[in-house]
């Protein structure tokens, strides 16, 4: 989870921020992959990312991965 306390982004906009190109701020660089990569990674290993509202009135970014099943280790 990743909370900042920026301006936030209206609710009905969230969803558009993991849309490939899609960029808030014009007037920042970027190119707008990011959160879409995000997506991506977490959809193929079972996850999902959303974005809420934080606490301090920013953005709140949350990855939720699925637990490795009992006696999996790292290869």
């Amino acid at each position: 989870m990743i909370d900042d306390d920026g301006p936030g982004i209206a609710e009905d906009e969230r969803e558009r921020i993991f849309e490939r190109g899609v960029r808030m701020d014009e007037q920042r660089p970027g190119s707008g992959l990011g959160l879409d990569i995000v997506r991506d990674l977490a959809g193929t290993y079972g996850g999902e990312v959303s974005a809420g509202q934080a606490p301090l009135g920013g953005l709140r970014v949350t990855l939720t991965l699925p637990a490795l099943p009992t006696g999996a280790g790292a290869r």
